[in-house]
């Protein structure tokens, strides 16, 4: 892919990014910014190894 993000839709978009604020990764919520955009979260495209830490954080708090 060419792209730099990646936009998702989750249940409880906030809580997950919280989760992960305190875990260290840093994301863009876009939840409340606009109708369409309710549970949705963005993910920059990063290195491998932010890639791996984000993915990590987010089994972390969905799997627990």
């Amino acid at each position: 892919s060419e792209a730099n993000f990646l936009l998702f839709r989750i249940p409880n978009a906030t809580d997950v990014f919280n989760g992960l604020k305190r875990r260290g990764v840093l994301i863009k919520n876009l939840n409340g910014g606009h109708p369409m955009l309710r549970d949705c979260l963005r993910v920059t495209v990063g290195t491998a190894q932010e890639n791996e830490k984000f993915i990590a954080a987010l089994q972390e708090i969905l799997i627990g």
